[in-house]
Order: C-alpha cells, then structure tokens, then sequence
C-alpha cells in the first residue's frame, strides 16, 4: 500500500533532476520487487511506471513475462497497462509472444467491447506471422460482430495481419469484399482504406471490384472515402480501359460540383494521368479547360499546400494541354517569388514546359532577377558578393533550368543569339554558383552552330579575356573561371573577328595566367599559336625590313613568355608549350636564314589551323559510319593468351565491349562462357602464364611496366585527380576538332533588328544513308510539323524510389485473388488438448452418427428388397410341407382380397400422383444419375455447316477465365473432287480477340488455311479472349470459304457461333445444402435479381418415372451449368457462380408428375447478384424448352 504510483514517479524524476539516474535506478530496483508480487493491482502499477522508463530510453525486455500476466487480467484498467506495455516494449522475437496466442483469442471473444478493442489495438502492433496465422480465422469470423465500432477495427486490422502473413489475404478476401456492402459508412471506409493500400502495388487483384466500387462512388457522400476510391479507379484504369468512359460522367460532375477541396484535386489529378482526357473525345478539352480554371482556385489560394498540389497537378496536365497551362502565366509567375522554396520549384517545372519563342526572353529575364546582382551595382562590384534572398543550390538550378529552355530541340526556342550570348556573359558574373562548365560547353556549341552569331561572341569572349577583376577570382571557391577556356577557344578558332589581336594576345600571355586551372591553361597555349598564326596570314602581304623586325621582337617575347607555361606542374600543357616554343624557334631561325624576304614557314603556317571549316557534328552521325566490308566487330584481331582477361585486362575489354558491341547478350554469354571455362583449371596452370606473360611484356616498348605495384594501381580510394588520365577532359573536344572540317567564315553580323540565324551544316560521315527506321521516322516529323505540334523535353526527372516502399509488402504483392479458392485451401485449425470429458462426449457423437448412417443404409437395402422380391408371397407358404388344403383355399381368398385393395389404393394413388415415400426415392436415384452424368454433358457439338461438300462441326469449351477454347472437326463429304482450299475468318469485336494457338497436342490453328482430299478429315483448335464480362446474347461471328476442286464459284458461308451462357459457369462450383441455405439467410439481400422458367415434359409410355425425371434434370443443368445442391421430393435446389466476376446463382426447381397425361411439369425460380447472367440462363432455358 505504500507503493509509489506513477505520479509519484514523474513528481521524483522532476525534483532529482541534480540526481535523476541515482533515483531512478532505486525506482528499478523497487519495480523489480513489485512485479514478483501475487496482487495485480501492484504488479500493474509496476508495468505501467515501467513503461513509462522504457519510454526514456530504459530497457524493459526482462519484465516481458510480467507484461504478458498482466495482460491476462480481468480488469480493464490492468489489461489496458499490459497491452500498452507489450505494444512498447515488444519485438517480433519476444519469446513471450507464443503464449500471448489463446489469451488473445480470449479476449477477442470477449463480450465486453472495450475488452475486444485493446486486443484489436495490441495485435496491430504485436502482430508476428504465427499470431497472425493462428488469429486471422478468429478475426475474419468476427466480421459479422454486431457493432460496427468492431468490424471497423478488424477490417483495419487485417492489413496488418495480411503484412505478416500473405496467405490470409486470399483466404478472407471473399469476405472482406463482403463488407463492402455493409450498413455502417465507417465499415465500408475502413474496407476501401485496406483495399486501397493494397492495390498500391499489385492493382490487377482488385479489378474485380470495380462494379461495387463504382455504386459507392455514385451513392456515397464521404469525401474522404470517395478520395479513396477514386485512387483505387486510377490505378485501375490503365488494365480496363474501358472505366474510363464509364468513371467520366459522374468524374466531371464532381468536379464541377464538390466543394471540397481535397476530392476536386484527386478527381482533377485522375482526370489528367488516367487517360480520362484522350477518352474523352471531343469534350476532352474544354473538360481540360474546366481542370485548368479549378486549378487556378488552388493557385489564388493563400493555403500554400493547395497553392502546391495545384501546381504539381498544372505539371502534369501541361504534357497534353500546354495552352490551357500558358493561360494562367502570371498567376505561375507570381509563385516563382514565392518564399515557399518547394512551390518555387514546382512553379520553375511550369515555366520550363510552356516556354516558346514569344515568352522566352520575359521568363529568362524573371528567372535572372533570382541570380544576378540588381542593375545600380556594377558586375565587377558585385562580383562574389552573394545574394542574400536565394541559396546556391536553388540558384544553380536556376541557372541549368535557363540553360535547358534555351538549347532544348536544338535551340528551337530562339531567334537572337546574340541575346542568349550575353545572358550566358551575364551569369558568368553570378556570385556563388560554379557553373563554369556547362556555360563553357553552351558558349562553344552556339559559337560553332550559328555562323551568324560568331562575330557578337568573338567580342564578348575578348572582353571576357580582358577582364583583370574576373582574372582575379581564379582561385575562389565558387568562380566560374572555366569560362576563360570558352572564350580563349573561341577567339583562337574564329580569329578572323578580332579587333585587336596583339592585345589579345597580350591577355592570353599575361602573368595572372600561371593562376588559372590546367583545363584552361591547355585552350589558352593553343589558342595562342592559332592566332599568331592567322596573324601572320595578314603580314605576308605587308611584309618589308621594318616590320620584319617588329615581327622577331613580337616572337620572341612571345616565346619567352612560354616559359611559364613549360614549367607548368601538368604534362598537356608541358608538352603543348614545348611544341609552341620549337614552333616560335623555327620561325625565328626561318627569318634569320631568309633575310629580308618572308620565310616559307609563315606562308605555311596558316594551313596548320584554318584548311578546313569546322562544323558541328550532327547527332546521328556516329551511327551512320559504316562498317568496312568484312570486318566482324565482334571477333578477337589477334587471339588473347589464355587467362588474359579474367587478369589485369579483363576490366578494360569489359568496358569496351559495353561500349562498342552491338549484342550485349550475346558477348556476355560468350564471356561467361570463357569464365566458366577458365574458372575450372588449376591455380598453378594459372600461375605459369603470369609468368610466362610477365616475362614477355620486359621486352614490350609499348607496355609499361607496373614494378611489382599491382595493388597500388587497383587501390580506388586515392584521390582521382592524381590519376593524369582524368585531366584530359578538354581533349575530348579537341581530338573531335581535329577530325572536323574548317574554312573561312561567312558573312559579318548585322545589327538590330533581329534577322534570322545562320546554321552551320552539321558534319556527317562519308556514305552515310538513312536508314529504313529513319525514313520512317522523319514521315511523321513531317506530319506534326504542319500540324505545328512538337514535342518538348522535360526537365525534371522522376524519383524511381518509392517512399511507402516496405519489404513487409513484398510477400503480399504475390497473392493471385483472380483465381476462386479450391476445395483445399481454408485456415489452418489450431490442434488444442482436449479434457477427458471433451473427448469422451467427441466420440460418443461420432459413435450416434455412425449408427445413424447404419439404420439408413438398412432401411434402404430394405426397401430395395421389398421391390425387387415376386409379386406375391403365398406361393412360397403354399410350397411347406404339412399344410391343409382348407387353409391355402383360405389363403388364396385372403390374397384375393388383399389384391382387390391394393389395386384400388393404387388408383387412389394414381390421382394423387405420387406418395412422398415414391419420390424420396425417385429423389436419391436423381441426385446419384446427375452426379455420374455430370462430365458427360459438359460438351455438346454443335453443327455450323452442313452441305453437299462440306460438313463443319464445333465444340465449345472454357480453356481459362477469360479463353474459349473452339475445337472444329472439317470434314469432306465428295467422295470425287477434293478441296483446294477451306478457309475460316473470324471477325474481332469488343467482346472476342483472336488468340495464338496454345494447343499442345499440336493441332493446327482454325485460321489457317486447309486442303482437303477426298473423304479427308481435319481437326482444328481457334482460341478467344472474351473481353467484357458474361452476357446474354454473346456471339461470335465470321466467314466459311472454301473451293471445289474444278469449279471456279467461291463457296462463302457466315459462321455464327452462339456462346450459351453456361460456359461461363464453374464446374467446381458444389455447395453442401447447410452453406446453401446459410447463403440464403445471410446474404439474401444481394441476390436482388429474380426471374421464372416453367418447361413442360412428355412422358414416352414404357418409360420408368425416375429415368424421365433424371432426363429432364439432366437437361436443366446442361444447359444452364447450374449445380444440384439437394433434390427433396418434389424439388431441387440448383447453384452456380460464374468463373469471372463472381456473380452467384441461387435456384430452385419443383417438379409435378401427371400419370394420367404421361406429362413432368418442371417449374425453374432462378435469384442471382448479376442480372446479365440471370437473363442468359433464363433464354438458354427456354430455348431448351423450344
């Protein structure tokens, strides 16, 4: 009694706070104590204050057992402590989890609601595969609770018991789908929330559902469960196309009507990714401009969420309507200054997809506010000053985003390159962003694309080259001095443009140089020689004394100058400096030779740089190189030595064979082939080649050797700067150069106004044609070209990874429901110890039941007997010895009499039809004749043609779900003249596809074409898809064509093939009479379809009674598929359900027999939840009448 209760805990932890880990490890060492104690009101209160120091991080695991006694307690206030301890602490290897199974399902079957609540509660956290196996029967029996506070949280619960243990999905999805239509909205919420978050990844699963779904949504006024449904029909949608004309109407009138502004986003959102648009038709883009006028609402709205997910939602209509978006351009505008960085973000993804020609520049200008300094500072004040509103990282992405606009489809969007020149200027200037890289490559690839526009850039680079500020910053952190090695190798490559060429030079040789990066020292000793050379192209016709001299002093400080370039810590431009200081040695020697006349050096130097015209590549370009005549590129030009490459080579040809193979597949099978190979020799062949290859390579000039430092070479993790290959990245365009053409430049730039760009002509290889792909290609280029209808890139990419992924749901996305449950699959029962007295009142019910079977199985071998013994009896009495004549006189008129009365009984009879002892009898002998004729009569043959040359015959059977298998037996009746041919076209239409022939038996396809010989027979097989769902009136149609052997009239036929109803029923589909008449009671309400039959029989004379009757039932099920459940005198219940759609069929057939008229009256009440299927059996049943 004098405890510390909980509050007490908190009140101490709060006042030691000097010594809080002292005082409660003395409040450890009392709980340990009181949870030992035999009174549960301790023991709880010790688990409920240990709970709350497992919640400060203090472990608990050793009071598992302890929490599990408590959880077992009667009291609800207890039972409330333990589970909340047990959801805490407990882990899905807790040994303790195993005896918490029958206290569960004690509770669970607990009369007090509160009790079955915290269970619920509990297992949704506690849940392990074996709780869930052993529980998920009690969980889905208690789907039928009375309160709905109840089925609620078991409906919930079940995803989690479906998470652990997949199996259980399929077993109770059936009765899940069952709670769809229950009373309660809470209910059928619940059930659509698990529905939806398992359809998330496997959506075929739940096709099926669709009708249901689709009531719910036309009845429902939840938003928050139409919400749902709606996500469920859109990841239903891409398998049946055929929602989405259906889903449209009442779509669109929510849209136009909902308030709520969560449902007008998800209809909008399914509207635009689930193809509702393109379905639409005509009306698809005003209901696009009725989505669009919604979405603005979002984006008024000062909620930034709204404002967010209306943008997301613009996104993603833009693909198919980027007008309707262009609309709305300001208000998309306005959110690019939104201080919201992710509605910035998604406001940029807009303004990138609907930029054109016309708003181009307006949009690059917005976007350039958000990165360059404001126009009363200077570029070079401003010059690494960074903005203080945006961070790098969005101001990079800026940038790339301006990039992408500008050169997306070729620069399709731009008319003024000059423009586009001085913007990439302007942001080499943006303070803390490095993007030197990808404006180099721009500067570059629009200098060598656009002839006209060469001029402008050439200016621009010089002024970029003469800027000292910018020169500066080589050395911070975030300048974008790459640019220098655009601007150096543009003036270097059109030089004819300079206006100043020694001052050029002068930049490109001055001290602050040395500073730069190698990447750029590299373009800038090139560029030098280049333009020395064209300047030398300029003097040879000035050339005299004076300016001679002037020439030697110019190159020899040029030379000079070299120096720091050749002392350069880079070997490319080491050996590029050398080549330019032997260059400038030669000409000075040239000129001393030569004396006052111009050397022949100079003359010839020009052509070193400017013989050809360098022009840009065209992207097709490497594919269009041919292959030389007889060269296999995938064959060794020398054979390797054995084990070459599974050593130091094999990485290299792997690359190189990823790279340059045509048949990935195929050379990985090879090279898989030689590792297996390889692999199964011994180490010490292995060995012997090492060093027999290491020996050959010592006297191998082309090799370099790796003095015994293998591992250094393959160690990864040192820096990979230090690695010389790396800094070669700039050859890749230089090498590339060297192969391309140049010659001398067009005309000059005009100024403003804008005229039309000039383009260079893009290179292509020698003999290079269009390919057939391509030829194709460029007809519907042409087409959409008139049409003016282009296709734009998009920025942004998606993330693959999934945040909802679990590795729970990995299990569960396996389960197939498409298929009905067998016979075989049900839960597994828990195997329980019985107590004596169970087990003896167990058999004393088996023992009652056997002698049951007994008694009946002798009062029928009675009855039996009675009606197979003689007529009469006395003649047997009449055959005993010792009996007087009187007495059988006696006897012969007591039989008399006897027979007098039978046979009046028996007229008695006659109008009563029959006695209801005859027809159980009847009754037993119906139901065994059906079940042994049942396989009989699953296939009939029917006649399609039948003619003086021809006799075509089919029949129809169900190969799977959604496949009618056909099997035609063609047969040629002429015994004179043979067939050439017969030939059967069968015509699609959206209820049948034409199928590949799946037979395995190897019989030919009913589409080919057949030559018959005289008296020839052929079997045939056609496979449909039946595309819809069962219905009435379903009929396959097509053309018979065949020859006559010299007769020149074509033979043509229509072949029609009615597909009766009861194709679609399951045979499998038995029922025992207790389940029937439970599914009669419970489920009453969702056979809301009805409809009657009545057929009259004729009964042949000498006919027995129970051979007609079991004629007439015979008929009633073939035609219909339906099952006999039970045959009682005077009536049979029928069931089926059909084998897509699940829709079920309940029936009943009374029978009356009239003697006298020799007449069966048979009397058919058919129920079923599908009012398609009931009509198809009713018409296939009078028909049969017919």
């Amino acid at each position: 009694m004098f405890e510390k209760s909980l509050t007490d805990l908190i009140r101490g932890i709060r006042a030691n706070k000097k010594s809080e880990q002292k005082y409660i490890s003395v409040c450890l060492q009392e709980i340990r104590n009181e949870v030992k104690s035999n009174d549960l009101d301790i023991k709880a209160n010790a688990v409920a204050k240990l709970t709350y120091l497992q919640m400060l991080g203090y472990d608990m695991s050793w009071a598992s057992f302890h929490v599990v006694e408590v959880m077992s307690s009667a009291k609800f206030l207890h039972k409330r402590s333990g589970y909340l301890a047990a959801t805490l602490s407990f882990q899905q290897d807790t040994d303790v989890l195993m005896l918490t199974t029958n206290l569960m399902k004690k509770d669970l079957a607990s009369q007090i609601p509160v009790d079955i609540a915290i269970a619920l509660n509990g297992l949704s956290q506690i849940a392990t595969p074996d709780l869930a196996r052993d529980l998920c029967p009690d969980l889905v029996a208690m789907l039928n609770h009375s309160r709905p506070y109840i089925r609620k949280k078991v409906v919930l619960v079940l995803y989690r018991i479906f998470l652990k243990y997949p199996e259980a999905l399929r077993l109770s999805f059936p009765r899940l789908k069952e709670k769809l239509e229950d009373p309660d909205p809470s209910v059928v919420s619940a059930v659509i929330s698990v529905i939806c978050e398992l359809a998330r990844k496997n959506p075929k699963n739940y096709l099926s559902l669709a009708p249901q779904l689709f009531k719910l949504l036309t009845t429902s006024s939840n938003n928050w469960m139409l919400i749902k449904i709606i996500k469920l029909f859109a990841s239903l949608t891409p398998l049946e196309p055929r929602l989405i004309k259906k889903l449209l109407p009442p779509l669109t009138s929510l849209i136009q009507t909902t308030p709520a502004m969560s449902l007008l986003y998800e209809c909008i959102y399914t509207v635009i990714t689930g193809g509702f648009l393109e379905a639409a038709g005509d009306s698809g883009h005003a209901l696009a401009a009725t989505c669009t006028n919604k979405l603005r609402k979002f984006l008024e709205d000062p909620d930034q969420n709204l404002k967010y997910v209306g943008l997301l939602a613009m996104g993603k209509l833009l693909v198919t309507h980027p007008k309707l978006v262009a609309e709305h351009k300001d208000l998309i505008l306005e959110c690019i200054d939104d201080e919201d960085i992710s509605i910035r973000l998604r406001a940029l993804d807009l303004v990138v997809g609907m930029v054109n020609r016309k708003n181009i520049v307006e949009i690059v200008k917005r976007l350039i506010t958000h990165i360059m300094p404001k126009q009363d500072i200077s570029p070079e004040s401003a010059l690494h000053e960074a903005s203080t509103i945006f961070d790098p990282v969005y101001r990079t992405d800026i940038i790339n985003r301006i990039v992408f606009m500008c050169s997306q489809n070729h620069y399709h969007h731009l008319n003024n390159f000059e423009w586009y020149i001085s913007i990439l200027v302007g942001i080499t200037y943006s303070a803390g962003v490095n993007v030197g890289e990808i404006l180099t490559n721009q500067l570059m690839d629009v200098s060598v694309r656009v002839k006209s526009v060469r001029e402008y850039s050439v200016k621009q680079m010089y002024n970029l080259l003469q800027d000292k500020i910018f020169l500066e910053t080589a050395k911070k952190r975030d300048s974008n001095v790459e640019v220098l090695s655009a601007a150096a190798w543009i003036c270097g490559e059109y030089c004819n443009f300079l206006d100043d060429i020694p001052s050029t030079l002068e930049s490109l040789l001055a001290p602050q140089v040395a500073k730069l990066p190698v990447k750029v020292q590299t373009i800038y000793v090139h560029s030098v020689i280049k333009i020395y050379a064209y300047w030398t192209s300029e003097l040879t016709h000035q050339w005299n004394s004076e300016l001679q001299t002037e020439f030697i002093k110019v190159t020899r400080v040029m030379r000079d100058k070299m120096d720091m370039f050749t002392h350069s810590t880079d070997i490319e431009v080491q050996e590029r400096a050398h080549d330019v200081r032997s260059l400038f040695n030669i000409i000075l020697d040239s000129i001393h030779d030569s004396g006052d006349d111009m050397p022949i050096v100079l003359e010839g130097l020009p052509e070193l740089f400017f013989i050809y015209e360098l022009n840009p590549v065209a992207p097709k370009a490497q594919k269009k190189v041919p292959v030389p005549e007889g060269l296999d590129l995938d064959q060794w030009i020398y054979e390797p030595l054995p084990d070459l490459v599974l050593d130091d080579d094999f990485s290299d040809q792997s690359m190189s064979s990823s790279v340059y193979d045509k048949h990935p597949k195929r050379a990985s099978r090879k090279k898989s082939k030689k590792h297996q190979e390889h692999s199964s020799e011994d180490e010490h062949d292995k060995e012997r080649r090492r060093v027999a290859r290491r020996e050959a390579r010592k006297n191998d000039p082309y090799y370099i050797m790796s003095d015994n430092k293998r591992s250094e070479l393959l160690n990864f993790d040192d820096d990979v700067d230090s690695i010389p290959v790396v800094e070669l990245h700039l050859d890749d365009i230089n090498s590339s150069a060297k192969n391309l053409k140049k010659g001398k430049k067009s005309g000059k730039k005009t100024p403003i106004p804008i005229r039309a760009p000039v383009y260079a002509e893009e290179e292509m290889p020698e003999d290079a044609a269009l390919s057939e792909e391509e030829v194709k290609e460029e007809k519907p280029i042409k087409k959409s070209t008139t049409n003016k209808k282009k296709n734009t890139d998009v920025y942004t990419k998606k993330s693959t990874r999934d945040i909802f992924e679990s590795n729970e749901e990995a299990g569960l996305n396996n389960v197939d429901l498409s298929t009905p449950l067998g016979a075989d699959e049900k839960f597994q029962q828990i195997q329980a110890y019985l107590s004596p007295e169970e087990v003896r009142a167990k058999e004393e019910a088996r023992y009652r039941a056997e002698r049951k079977e007994m008694r009946a199985l002798q009062k029928k071998n009675k009855e039996l007997a009675l009606a197979n013994a003689p007529a009469s009896s006395a003649t047997k009495k009449s055959k005993k010895l010792g009996e007087p004549v009187d007495t059988e006189k006696k006897k012969k008129k007591k039989k008399k009499g006897s027979k007098s009365l039978s046979k009046a009984k028996e007229e008695v009879d006659t109008e009563r039809h029959f006695e209801k002892s005859e027809f159980s009898v009847i009754a037993d002998d119906v139901k065994e004749a059906l079940v042994d004729k049942k396989e009989d009569s699953a296939t009939k043959t029917i006649t399609l043609l039948d003619d003086d040359h021809v006799c075509l015959n089919t029949t129809v059977n169900l190969f799977n779900e959604t496949t009618l298998r056909l099997n035609f037996h063609i047969k040629n009746k002429d015994s004179e003249k043979m067939i050439p041919r017969f030939h059967m076209e069968f015509a699609e239409s959206f209820d049948f596809k034409i199928l590949e022939n799946k037979d395995e038996t190897n019989l030919a396809s009913a589409t080919e074409s057949f030559e018959l010989q005289v008296d020839e027979e052929v079997d045939c097989v056609a496979y449909v898809e039946v595309q819809g769902y069962p219905r009435k009136g379903l009929c396959l149609r097509g053309d018979i064509y065949y020859d006559v052997e010299d007769s020149a009239k074509l033979n043509q036929f229509p072949l029609e093939i009615s597909i009766p109803m009861s194709i679609f029923i399951s045979k499998d589909a038995s029922m025992d009479p207790a389940e029937f008449a439970s599914l009669l009671s419970e489920r009453s309400h969702e056979f809301e379809h009805s409809g009657s039959v009545t057929i009259e029989l004729s009964l042949i004379e000498q006919e027995p009674v129970e051979e007609a009757l079991i004629k007439a039932l015979e008929n009633v099920t073939s035609v219909s598929g339906l099952t006999v459940v039970e045959v009682v005198p005077g009536a049979a219940s029928l069931y089926g359900k059909t084998v897509r759609g699940d829709a079920q069929i309940a029936g009943l057939l009374k029978y009356t027999l009239d003697m006298e008229d020799r007449k069966a009256t048979l009397s058919i009440d058919l129920k079923s939840t599908d009012d398609e299927v009931l009509d198809g059996l009713l018409e296939a049943l009078e028909n049969s009448e017919k």
